[in-house]
């Protein structure tokens, strides 16, 4: 029998001399196995333009290896140990469990088969010499990366307002003007982010992709981009590890590359100053805003129904000195109405807002709906666990596991019997495909019935625990412990059109839907709201 061989290939730029190289090795490698009459080609496994610091990336490395695991392969040739990988773990890891399904590995230009008996010991000292070498790449590419930098050479992505071409950046002046007006709304008319994002989509404005809309936090990134007054900073982000090549934001582990008045700005000096105090302020503000809108008991709970996100608060003093507090979707505070804007999405939200106030009388009301019918609650839940556990228990899998047991004792006569010349050897293999089939549907019944056992009791401790929860609820009737009790018992409430909540708690398993009304002002509201079908 021919031993099934394949060959992997690996070039780490996509540059046309590397390609090239790429189809040298791939012709090579054919022809090199063609030529043995013992071998037979199965196929050639390319990557081109990947580092081989990484495995889980390099698709035709993982199709190799997968072709190894379902027997399609009995031996893979590779130039070097640098193109099969620069990772010394990864050589390791990859070459033993090759070795494990029967698989050999022969790196030609180092004269190492994986299969001989000191294959392992000679890959370790070329492995580590190759990832090695793979650092040193990486620490040169870095150090000329940096000096680049210190001669005022752009690296990255272009950026709204100005063109980037060869490492130059040049002003946009399209782009320019749209910049000045989003920091004219936001220091000299004082407008927020979410306000400036809105407006510039009322106006058509585009953003640099067309893809992408403009939001808050592109706004807010916008500003603080020194680019705008002509400085560049470099080496914001960092990669630290130059096997995984993962990026993160340079906290002061390398020293920022950092150039006033490198280029055109866009924005004068005294203008950029001023905005960047503007940010500072508005930041600590929201800071103060922040500590105290974590006292209300809905933050971070409440959910458009409409479009999912978030809703927000937003407060105003009355005249009576009471504060007025409403909760609105942060889309439609954004946005406006639901519109579609020029690109052709929607933006904006037409859910309405619902006074704090009136939140808190519906969900204190059900709570105690909820109190004032525990012993109801409780009894059908004990009777839904009784349920489940008597449910679990009928659903035994031990007459299965004497049906396989049976299975095997045939399956072993049969065998008795081409033994002892009474069948054939094809009438004893077919006996025992079919006695397989059958083990395999049983064996498929047990790991149902197991499954649905164990989804039983899990819900059945689901229940226990919502029981507890119950019991443990005290009806606290004192104004002042409402929002403490609010905010043990609410998990989420998600807001629809048309007054419609539905009620998340931590002491029952399944939701409540109703409908609301309310009137009043001034902080004097009646609330009537009726159950509705989940």
């Amino acid at each position: 029998m021919k031993i099934k061989v394949g060959a992997y290939c690996r070039v780490s730029t996509e540059k046309d001399d590397q390609v090239n190289s790429l189809q040298s090795q791939k012709k090579y490698f054919e022809e090199y196995i063609r030529n043995r009459p013992d071998w037979e080609f199965v196929d050639i496994y390319a990557d081109e333009g990947i580092s081989g610091t990484q495995a889980e990336n390099r698709i035709e490395f993982q199709r190799m290896i997968s072709d190894a695991k379902y027997k399609r392969l009995d031996l893979i040739l590779t130039k070097e140990i640098s193109r099969f990988a620069r990772n010394t773990k990864i050589s390791i890891d990859y070459t033993r469990m090759l070795k494990e399904l029967g698989v050999g590995v022969i790196f030609i230009s180092d004269n190492i088969n994986t299969l001989d008996g000191d294959g392992e010991l000679r890959l370790t000292i070329m492995s580590a010499i190759a990832q090695d070498e793979s650092r040193k790449t990486s620490e040169r590419v870095k150090w000329g990366q940096k000096r680049r930098m210190e001669q005022g050479v752009v690296f990255g992505r272009e950026l709204f307002g100005y063109n980037l071409y060869k490492g130059t950046l040049t002003v946009n002046e399209e782009e320019a003007e749209i910049v000045r007006l989003i920091f004219r709304k936001y220091t000299i008319e004082g407008k927020g982010t979410h306000v400036i994002a809105r407006e510039l989509y009322e106006d058509n404005i585009q953003s640099k992709s067309y893809k992408n809309r403009w939001s808050n936090t592109v706004i807010l990134r916008l500003l603080k981009n020194e680019k705008y007054v002509g400085d560049l900073a470099q080496k914001k982000t960092i990669t630290p590890n130059y096997l995984n090549h993962k990026k993160k934001y340079n906290r002061g582990e390398e020293e920022i590359v950092y150039i006033k008045n490198h280029h055109t700005p866009i924005i004068p000096r005294e203008l950029w100053d001023a905005t960047q105090e503007q940010i500072i302020q508005r930041s600590a503000s929201k800071e103060q805003k922040s500590k105290y809108s974590n006292r209300y008991w809905c933050s971070g709970k409440l959910l458009c129904g409409e479009c999912g996100s978030n809703f927000v608060g937003r407060s105003k003093k009355l005249e009576n000195g009471q504060v007025y507090k409403v909760w609105k979707c942060s889309r439609a505070k954004s946005y406006g109405s639901l519109k579609i804007d020029v690109n052709g999405n929607q933006v904006g939200c037409n859910n309405k807002s619902i006074n704090h106030i009136v939140l808190g009388k519906i969900v204190k009301n059900v709570l105690y709906s909820i109190n004032s019918n525990k012993e109801k609650i409780i009894s059908e839940l004990v009777s839904e666990i009784r349920k489940l556990n008597k449910l679990t228990n009928i659903k035994s899998t031990d007459s299965f596991t004497r049906k396989i047991k049976d299975l095997n004792r045939k399956k072993q006569e049969v065998i008795n019997l081409m033994i002892e010349g009474s069948i054939s050897k094809d009438d004893m293999v077919l006996m025992n495909k079919r006695y397989d089939l059958e083990i395999n549907k049983v064996k498929t019944d047990i790991k149902n019935i197991e499954e649905i056992n164990l989804i039983n009791s899990r819900n059945a401790d689901k229940l226990h625990i919502y029981l507890d929860r119950i019991n443990s609820l005290v009806n606290q009737r004192e104004e002042n412990d409402s929002d403490e009790v609010f905010k043990l018992t609410v998990k989420k409430v998600i807001l629809y059109k048309n007054n419609i909540l539905e009620l998340y708690f931590t002491c029952i398993p399944e939701p409540i839907k109703l409908k609301y009304k309310s009137k009043g002002k001034n902080g004097n509201y009646s609330v009537e709201y009726s159950f509705m079908d989940n």
